[in-house]
């Protein structure tokens, strides 16, 4: 498998002093956790919505910037399929990367699908917070990256939960299975997981992924 590498590129584009207005990684709203989804009829689950705010050291919010993660320290266990924009401007997929733009408020809203490549026992994976996000060059925060389609195959259905399962009683932590970013994989991540493949949502798997 190719090595996951997205980015969420940012370039901030505030009036007459971009350079200045960087975001501020204590000032900005970073999720703990993103958890790839399915689709059903070519529609992203929103279970795997999420929110990154980008503000600046005054605390402002920073319209028109982007967002820039990188996974390529996940490795080969986590394929990110496609990206949509909830809200603001549009999101795309190209060479690799992702780019997102921020809206007035300074936040950008997606869900990314994608799945891991966890087809057997002891298969390994990325620790917790794999994914790092930079805005305009500088980290803002690592993040954990969960995949509730677990091998990539018809969507979330009972073969993920029991690929979930292996991981949940396996020697060594994943943080493909940890879906609450509580660096653990414990019955509290099953019942996210359950709810997704019970929630009709995730029927279909990537078709092909943007790294």
């Amino acid at each position: 498998m190719q090595r996951s590498l997205v980015v969420l590129v940012v370039l901030c584009l505030a009036s007459g002093r971009a350079l200045a207005k960087v975001p501020s990684p204590a000032d900005s709203d970073v999720p703990c956790q993103i958890n790839l989804v399915g689709s059903t009829s070519g529609v992203p689950d929103a279970r795997g919505q999420f929110t990154i705010v980008a503000r600046d050291l005054a605390h402002n919010p920073l319209a028109g910037c982007s967002l820039a993660m990188d996974f390529s320290a996940c490795g080969p266990d986590i394929r990110v399929g496609s990206v949509k924009m909830v809200a603001g401007s549009a999101a795309q997929c190209l060479g690799g990367l992702i780019y997102a733009v921020t809206d007035a408020n300074g936040q950008a809203t997606l869900v990314l699908t994608g799945s891991a490549d966890n087809l057997a026992s002891g298969t390994t994976g990325a620790g917790f917070k794999c994914a790092t996000l930079y805005g305009d060059g500088a980290i803002m925060g690592t993040i954990n990256i969960g995949t509730f389609d677990e091998n990539g195959a018809g969507g979330v259905n009972p073969a993920d939960i029991s690929a979930w399962l292996r991981d949940s009683f396996g020697a060594a932590f994943v943080g493909r299975s940890d879906f609450n970013c509580t660096n653990t994989i414990d019955p509290a991540d099953l019942s996210l997981l359950l709810a997704v493949s019970l929630g009709a949502t995730s029927f279909e798997s990537s078709q092909s992924y943007c790294h």
